[in-house]
């Protein structure tokens, strides 16, 4: 029995361990321009002011 215990032990951490490095890879630099890319964005027009 302690086997046992001793191998579910080992295969929770290493489930753990891989979805540890797994998360940090979908948060890399294309998610990041991605996001700012489906943001709102807004364009004013700037008068020239200045008398010719």
């Amino acid at each position: 029995m302690k086997k046992f215990g001793f191998a579910s032990i080992a295969a929770t951490g290493l489930a753990a361990a891989i979805l540890g490095f797994a998360a940090p890879a979908q948060a890399d630099i294309i998610h990041h321009r991605w996001v700012h890319e489906i943001q709102q964005q807004v364009n004013v027009p700037q008068v020239d002011m200045t008398a010719s």
